[in-house]
């Protein structure tokens, strides 16, 4: 008897362009704006496995905390999803094969002012595996498979109103279990998206995490940032970096 286990690991995002064990998605975020002619974009998905694959799209909210780690929720204050529309929801790929995914944005006369959000959420679906025949005597075994899904959340994210701005400072810096532990202050009117670059006393680049982002409304998170691996000076200065722009944003010393 064959039993199978079907785990999903959910990897919530955001980046320019990700592969993971299944598929690969580009791009990892969807931005709009009242003002701006542009109502739709365009995702491509394709599958990087070497089996046939289903995947269905729907949209779900996430409440973040400090740490960064998502927790799905039934309702947002600032929720996009009755905003957006996108097609298809349900499709099958062979191996290499791409599929683009159209979002588009509704009228926003209802939206409040303010940053909307919501998680485009692309999923694996449990394929049927076609049963191999058993030797005489199996029938009394017992055997597990494991199956585990991937499924990867695509912020999107709607901009209506004026005066809207990102701001972001360093609470604090310091090394901690052979990492660096930064604290993040939001305090725009908006997310903040930022990445983080470790340097030594030399300005060398020792460590770096692209794609941090404090969503509203939350107005602080933690990051660890891992050093890269043989690296034997110390760990002097923090940049934070616009996560849209790259531009330097402010430099913060690291504490030991």
């Amino acid at each position: 008897m064959l039993k199978k286990i079907c785990l999903y690991t959910l990897l919530a995002c955001l980046a320019v362009s990700k592969a993971y064990a299944g598929f690969t998605i580009f791009p990892m975020a969807v931005d709009f704006e009242e003002n701006s002619r542009k109502r739709s974009q365009t995702l491509n998905i394709m599958n990087s496995s070497n089996e046939l694959q289903t995947y269905r799209v729907n949209l779900v909210q996430y409440k973040q905390n400090e740490q960064g780690k998502f927790e799905e929720v039934e309702t947002m204050e600032n929720s996009a999803k009755d905003f957006l529309v996108f097609s298809p929801k349900q499709f099958t790929l062979k191996p290499g094969k791409t599929q683009a995914i159209r979002v588009a944005r509704k009228g926003l006369g209802n939206m409040a002012d303010g940053e909307s959000v919501t998680h485009l959420v692309v999923r694996e679906v449990e394929m049927p595996r076609v049963k191999k025949a058993t030797e005489e005597g199996e029938e009394d075994t017992l055997s597990v498979s494991v199956k585990v899904l991937q499924a990867i959340g695509i912020p999107v994210t709607i901009l209506k109103g004026k005066d809207l701005y990102a701001k972001t400072e360093v609470e604090s810096a310091k090394v901690k279990d052979g990492k660096v532990e930064v604290v993040l202050n939001r305090l725009g009117n908006i997310s903040s998206r930022v990445k983080l670059i470790v340097k030594d006393e030399k300005g060398e680049e020792i460590g770096r995490t692209d794609n941090v982002r404090i969503y509203l409304p939350n107005t602080k998170r933690t990051v660890s940032v891992s050093l890269k691996k043989d690296v034997k000076t110390k760990p002097t200065t923090l940049v934070l970096e616009d996560g849209l722009t790259g531009k330097e944003i402010l430099q913060a010393n690291i504490s030991k």
